[in-house]
């Protein structure tokens, strides 16, 4: 399999610019990807666990119904849509799809080299 399919995989399955870290040993090109990436994902996953601990808390203490439906519309009513959320979640997928076409069309694989007999 290719060196630049494998970059490709690893970071479109696994977390983007990982594929250019391990597999095309290009680190700086494989941070360009990855920090942003973890920098969003971190906020991601901490504004949903402070809306996970809200509803949860309510529940403790009773002021919330352990009914799906009233669980369903606080948590539809507790969405962060803001533009920092926003930004966030474009810079996730904006970086995960810039790494695998990053891997495909600039991995170690895609150099040509010159033509025998041609000088």
């Amino acid at each position: 399999m290719k060196q630049s399919l494998k970059a490709a995989l690893m970071s479109g399955l696994v977390f983007p610019g990982l594929g250019q870290i391990i597999f095309l040993k290009k680190p700086t090109r494989g941070c360009i990807f990855l920090i942003p990436s973890l920098v969003s994902l971190f906020y991601i996953l901490h504004v949903a666990y402070e809306q996970a601990s809200m509803v949860a808390a309510q529940l403790a203490n009773g002021t919330l119904a352990l009914d799906v439906t009233v669980l369903a519309a606080q948590i539809a009513a507790s969405r962060v849509n803001g533009p920092t959320m926003t930004a966030a979640t474009l810079t996730c997928v904006l970086c995960w799809s810039a790494s695998i076409l990053d891997a495909i069309l600039f991995g170690n694989d895609h150099h040509h080299e010159p033509v025998k007999g041609h000088a």
